[in-house]
């Protein structure tokens, strides 16, 4: 068993321990690829503020000059794309480009009024083996649109960013981002929105190339989407614990429950010897009188016949305790205890256990008696309450390390009476305090004294207790006894 034990104890901690790792692993997995996708989100709500700032200064100049209207459009079926430029003002002329071949070139004509000629010469722009889609096409001429707009009408900066901030708000992406303009060929600073003394080292770089021709780029920074990433991760994250919790806690109850049963069959085990052993005991000693006085023609000696016969009797009555204590442990499954309920003399009963005691313990001992009033009755099994009572004084008694001193007091109240028994014994460890009402249950220490027991008497005093409808509780300071409360109502 035990053996058995421990390699569950072991086959629980790899499983939890497996099961813990590979939801880090897809945990970190999921991570990553949520930043590997917001940063994406950003490139794209880059290009795309870049792209509605481009043609806002492209439509403001048209409107300005000559109304230019710019298009993309399929050209055919073989997958080319046309561009047409159309100027409406007289001066202008009317220049279609279409591309179809993927090895073609894309123009911009010239011929605007007269003090712009210098400015719109002709552009063109080369589409290789590297054109791979429309998409990259589009961008191709949004790059090639840069060279002739930003000649006559610089970048918003502004506009770029407050483009930015709303793409990024459209992917739930509520960062702090600040943009710079840069030359690429000497990282020479064009225009910029970030305030000055910021500290730029905890936010990310990302650089978009606006341009075909000149080495222009956005410095786009970016504070860090890892808390935008956990954000998204919340409900994983949250399910993951919550799943590793009721894991962790099942296994938790099952191992407590599996030792649970391995200290109750111990104690079961523990039980069985002593109660063996203290069963025997009456009933050899028992046996040894009757068989004295019968062997021995002890009957015509009458003084040594009364003393043997009434060591019988007290043995009978111990053992008749003992049965009466072991029938107990089923009380707490049945609920049809009958308690034979009476008016009772506390004063009596208590003074009665006392001469009793001092008849059978071996040990000399001192029983001090409080009572408040000095006269109390209440209402209670007669046979049980001094039961109770009588377990309490037999181990204060028995477990007491020098001459026991005993202090009943008892105190009654309206409603309730209450009897605090005091001993001087050794005390009883905190650690322990909370089992000693349980079945079988016997202190380390005391299970390996000679004192011997059965782990039933607190379990037996606790139930009837509870049973008159009262309470047991307990205080204690090692070294300096311990004093059992008993509340009773009245």
């Amino acid at each position: 068993m035990k053996s058995s034990f421990k390699y569950i104890i072991l086959l629980v901690i790899l499983s939890l321990s497996g099961i813990f790792v590979y939801q880090l692993f897809w945990i970190n997995g999921l991570y990553h690829s949520l930043q590997q996708q917001n940063r994406e989100y950003i490139m794209q709500a880059i290009r795309n503020a870049d792209h509605v700032e481009l043609f806002s200064r492209a439509d403001f100049i048209s409107k300005k000059t000559n109304k230019q209207r710019v298009t993309i459009s399929q050209a055919d079926d073989r997958g080319g794309v046309a561009l047409t430029t159309r100027f409406s003002d007289k001066d202008s002329v009317i220049q279609p480009v279409s591309i179809i071949e993927k090895k073609a070139s894309l123009s911009y004509a010239s011929g605007v009024e007269e003090d712009m000629k210098k400015v719109l010469q002709s552009y063109s722009v080369k589409v290789g083996d590297d054109f791979k889609s429309l998409g990259e096409l589009g961008l191709q001429m949004q790059r090639s649109l840069h060279e002739i707009i930003d000649t006559i009408s610089p970048v918003n900066i502004a506009k770029f960013d407050s483009l930015l901030t709303v793409n990024l708000r459209e992917k739930n992406l509520n960062l702090r981002h600040f943009t710079e303009i840069r030359l690429l060929t000497d990282s020479t600073v064009i225009a910029t929105s970030v305030p000055e003394g910021e500290d730029l080292s905890r936010y990310h770089l990302y650089t978009w190339k606006y341009t075909t021709f000149t080495p222009r780029a956005f410095y786009v920074y970016v504070e860090s989407t890892r808390m935008a990433s956990l954000a998204g991760m919340t409900g994983i994250l949250v399910s993951s614990f919550l799943i590793l919790l009721i894991l962790a806690l099942s296994f938790a109850y099952m191992i407590w429950f599996l030792f649970h049963q391995k200290t109750v069959e111990q104690l079961k085990d523990d039980f069985t010897h002593n109660v063996t052993h203290e069963l025997k005991t009456p009933i050899a000693i028992s046996y040894a009188a009757i068989e004295s006085i019968i062997h021995y023609n002890l009957l015509d000696n009458r003084e040594k016949a009364d003393k043997y016969l009434h060591l019988c009797h007290e043995e009978l009555e111990r053992l008749g305790g003992m049965v009466e204590q072991i029938l107990s442990l089923s009380l707490e499954k049945r609920k049809d205890i009958r308690l034979v309920i009476e008016k009772l003399s506390l004063n009596d009963l208590i003074a009665r256990l006392v001469e009793q005691q001092k008849i059978k313990s071996s040990r000399s001992f001192r029983i001090r008696t409080e009572y408040q009033p000095e006269e109390i009755t209440l209402r209670a099994d007669r046979i049980h309450l001094y039961s109770i009572i009588s377990n309490l004084v037999d181990n204060a008694i028995k477990y007491a390390d020098k001459e026991p001193e005993i202090t009943i007091r008892a105190v009654a109240t309206e409603g309730k009476t209450q009897i605090r028994l005091q001993d001087n014994g050794p005390g009883i460890p905190e650690e322990y305090r909370r089992h000693i009402f349980d079945k079988f249950y016997r202190i380390p220490s005391v299970r390996q004294s000679p004192v011997k027991g059965y782990g039933i008497g607190l379990f037996y005093v606790k139930t009837m207790v509870e049973k008159h409808g009262g309470s047991v509780t307990v205080e204690c300071e090692p070294g300096k006894g311990t004093c059992f409360i008993i509340t009773l109502p009245q």
